[in-house]
């Protein structure tokens, strides 16, 4: 069975629309900088001001550092927890907001994430404003965070740390630049591909697959030169590949990127751009097997999709390599092996030699 609980408002978020959804008095913000500094949100909500007590972070840096949320944990000892979180950017901050969430409770975050605590039956309201079309985050159960002193990326999950409350305006994601822009919006193509593929999969995820890939590939171009209605349809792809990454999973360039990120020291979308080099290729090498056939043909029969993500890769000037973002032959088997997860949720996976394969592809 899929819900989606949250209420989904489209269109310029306003005082009193926002202030309809807040709870209690004291509220958090986190926001991206570019975000806060460009947009008209912190005028808006500076406007609240006189009825409630705000605090306000934009130092969330990418990938949501542990150190990064602990700073705000460590603001609120002294003081009371917050009634309400608002997020306000891309994938990081509404992720770093939900791992908040749950954890003004005595528990610490990292008890979450290496699961010696089990994940609090409440959790502190969320308003979730995405300013990027790509991740998702605003409607899926996980929260993907890091570790930045044992140096690991992984996530929390559960349906409690779901937003309860989305807006969604597409001004709001002209903010970002154009680069941003191109590889957010290839990144929710993957959620779209892998939740499509994935053994996790049912109808219902496929349906919503295929809209999402349409989309991506019809006003992805447009949308990176901040054309509104395709931001707008960009928009509300990567929301419903929130759902679909609730109730279905990603596969094994999700899994991978999680260990090239932190070694590379770059983005989750850039590290996925790079691994589908090497994972298209061996899905299309067996498409029986992998469900591209079946993809191609609700796609509308005669499509070619590695060459359809090729050449968007080329004419968005995307076309990452694992060897661009500074991997090299040497360490594809370190990264194999440390390699864990839902590895087996993906439709082609047989061992630790399949990783090594999509590396040695990817380069």
């Amino acid at each position: 069975m899929i819900q989606i609980k949250p209420s989904i408002h489209y269109g310029k978020i306003k005082k009193e629309i926002l202030k309809s959804h807040i709870f209690g008095k004291n509220i958090l913000i986190i926001s991206s900088k570019t975000v806060w500094e460009k947009s008209y949100l912190s005028s808006v909500i500076g406007q609240l001001s006189d009825k409630y007590i705000l605090k306000i972070y934009t130092h969330i840096q990418p990938n949501a550092p542990f150190s990064d949320l602990q700073k705000i944990i460590d603001d609120y000892k002294m003081d009371v927890s917050p009634d309400t979180i608002i997020a306000i950017g891309g994938g990081s901050i509404i992720d770093a907001a939900k791992a908040l969430s749950v954890s003004f409770q005595n528990i610490s975050i990292a008890d979450l994430f290496y699961k010696i605590k089990p994940m609090p039956r409440t959790s502190v309201k969320l308003i979730a404003i995405p300013t990027t079309a790509g991740t998702g985050a605003e409607l899926s159960f996980g929260a993907i965070i890091y570790d930045d002193v044992k140096n690991i990326k992984g996530g929390i999950r559960g349906e409690i740390i779901q937003p309860n409350i989305v807006f969604i305006d597409a001004e709001l994601y002209r903010t970002a630049p154009k680069k941003l822009i191109s590889e957010v919006g290839f990144d929710c193509l993957t959620h779209a591909i892998e939740t499509y593929v994935s053994l996790k999969s049912d109808a219902l995820i496929r349906y919503q697959s295929v809209a999402a890939i349409k989309t991506v590939f019809t006003f992805l171009p447009n949308a990176v030169d901040g054309d509104l209605n395709a931001l707008k349809n960009m928009a509300i792809a990567s929301s419903m590949m929130g759902v679909n990454l609730a109730y279905s999973s990603t596969c094994l360039p999700h899994r991978i990127q999680y260990i090239i990120g932190p070694l590379t020291n770059t983005s989750h979308a850039q590290g996925l751009i790079a691994l589908y080099k090497g994972w298209i290729k061996l899905i299309a090498e067996n498409k029986s097997k992998s469900g591209l056939n079946n993809l191609e043909y609700d796609l509308g029969g005669r499509v070619n999709l590695v060459d359809k993500i090729h050449k968007l890769k080329e004419d968005l000037n995307i076309n990452y390599s694992i060897s661009t973002l500074g991997v090299n032959e040497s360490q594809i088997e370190h990264i194999a092996e440390k390699t864990t997860g839902s590895v087996q949720n993906d439709p082609i996976y047989i061992s630790n030699e399949t990783i090594i394969k999509i590396l040695k592809e990817s380069v």
